[in-house]
């Protein structure tokens, strides 16, 4: 082992770009989504194209250089940043290459949906992505994927038709059906994921609205909501273009307020518009703006109402339904945020695909609680916990039935991630295909951290 790993590093690979704590641009190129200010990396290097990040596994590997791989820095408890290792910045390999039958497109390891869809954009065609846009593509879309897109294309891993992956002895590989068996919701634990082939869809942008309901009584909005969705749902199925995102959120003006984020993912805006209409008229609705937005304008407005370089994590639960109980909670911690952004939502699944082809454990219709418990404000970050710890405490309390043993691993904590309850049924085909292709876990520090 080098008795200075980076400067041999430097040394020996002049041609891989490599920024240490001395440089100017460090602390810019090491900020993350969530802030980690001891977590700090020996140094980061960043990679222009997959043979340098082969070269950077033999290296580390070799000189037994703890290293960790960052594809986006927007994981919500922080993972991409380890004390002392080596971060692989994957961010400067962003290609993004469309097919000439515009069904597929090949995309780099460190992609941000920012990127992607600018892209897409430009042709007419659209891929799912999630809402904000400095979130890496590589990262989200492999452990599940979660979006505007869920119900009418799915979710993320299941557009995922191809990979090209840097191995625990720094070969490139192309994913064969086993390995991306196990990519689809297993991600990088495999090995360094430097390309992606994606499935792509004609559509050239989303119809909006941001629907606000009169918010005096939460307790009586969230429950009158609940009725009217479990009613409606009941009697006539939801459009699949429609995707609904729920949440919990202090405004300006107008303080605590239960509002829903509506998106329409069809041509057809006028029956997008119908339903945005009847959402709104399940309760005392004082906003309802359609518009349409192309995705990356959608994803780069979102991108405004969060801190990049916030302290805290993010907790998840998934439930079954919008149950009275569960509303009643929802509705109480609504009044609970402690502000500084702090602030709930649900995601939700519906008429998910059967795909056998993934270890994706979640295949049911659900819905996915997010709790963003991160903040700009550092004296929050204790308080945000406290309050997403009773907040999980008292939905499984109130409504014991309505929540799942399933959990979105992307949302969750090292400590408080139950993999085989995350994973299932296919949580001993993810740990059968770690041992096969990274026996000595190599590639340790990447989500899910499994114990092999």
């Amino acid at each position: 082992m080098a008795s200075n790993p980076t400067a041999a590093l430097a040394a020996e690979h002049p041609e891989i770009k490599l920024i240490t704590s001395s440089d100017p641009t460090f602390e810019a190129t090491r900020a993350c989504f969530i802030k980690r200010d001891a977590d700090i990396p020996s140094a980061i290097a960043r990679p222009q194209n997959a043979e340098q990040v082969q070269t950077l596994v033999r290296f580390c590997t070799k000189n037994g250089v703890d290293f960790v791989v960052r594809s986006g820095g927007h994981d919500c408890a922080g993972r991409s940043q380890v004390a002392g290792a080596l971060s692989i910045d994957l961010r400067d390999i962003k290609h993004v290459d469309v097919s000439a039958d515009e069904k597929t497109a090949v995309v780099g390891g460190g992609v941000l949906f920012r990127d992607l869809t600018g892209v897409l954009d430009a042709r007419g065609l659209v891929t799912p992505v999630g809402t904000i846009a400095s979130v890496g593509y590589v990262g989200w879309a492999t452990l599940g994927g979660y979006g505007p897109f869920s119900s009418s294309h799915g979710l993320g891993v299941d557009q995922i038709v191809g990979a090209k992956v840097v191995n625990a002895k720094g070969e490139l590989i192309e994913a064969d059906s086993e390995l991306l068996h196990g990519i689809r919701g297993g991600g990088g634990i495999f090995g360094i994921i430097v390309e992606l082939t994606i499935k792509v869809y004609p559509l050239k942008e989303l119809f909006t609205s941001l629907l606000i309901y009169e918010s005096s009584d939460l307790t009586a909005a969230w429950t009158n909501y609940a009725e009217g969705y479990e009613k409606l749902v009941a009697g006539e199925p939801l459009p699949r273009a429609l995707q609904l995102q729920p949440f919990g959120i202090e405004l300006p003006g107008l303080g605590k307020v239960f509002a829903i984020g509506a998106t329409w993912a069809d041509d057809d805006q006028e029956e997008g518009k119908k339903w945005f209409g009847k959402i709104a008229a399940l309760g005392t609705c004082i906003m309802n703006n359609p518009e349409p937005k192309s995705v990356s304008a959608f994803t780069a407005f979102n991108e405004t109402l969060v801190v990049y370089g916030s302290y805290g994590r993010g907790y998840t639960l998934n439930l079954a339904k919008y149950s009275k109980k569960t509303a009643e909670v929802l509705a109480k911690y609504t009044n609970l945020i402690p502000g500084g952004g702090i602030a709930w939502s649900v995601h939700s699944l519906r008429a998910p695909a059967k795909n056998t082809d993934s270890v994706f454990g979640s295949r049911v219709d659900h819905l996915m609680l997010e709790l963003v418990a991160m903040t700009g404000v550092q004296d929050l970050e204790s308080k945000g916990a406290e309050w997403s710890n009773a907040f999980i405490q008292d939905l499984k309390a109130a409504d014991p039935d309505n929540v799942l043993e399933s959990a979105y691993v992307s949302l969750l904590g090292d400590e408080d991630s139950d993999y085989k309850k995350i994973y299932g049924s296919h949580y001993d085909k993810l740990v059968e295909l770690k041992k096969k292709y990274d026996p000595d876990n190599v590639f340790k520090y990447a989500v899910p951290r499994l114990s092999i």
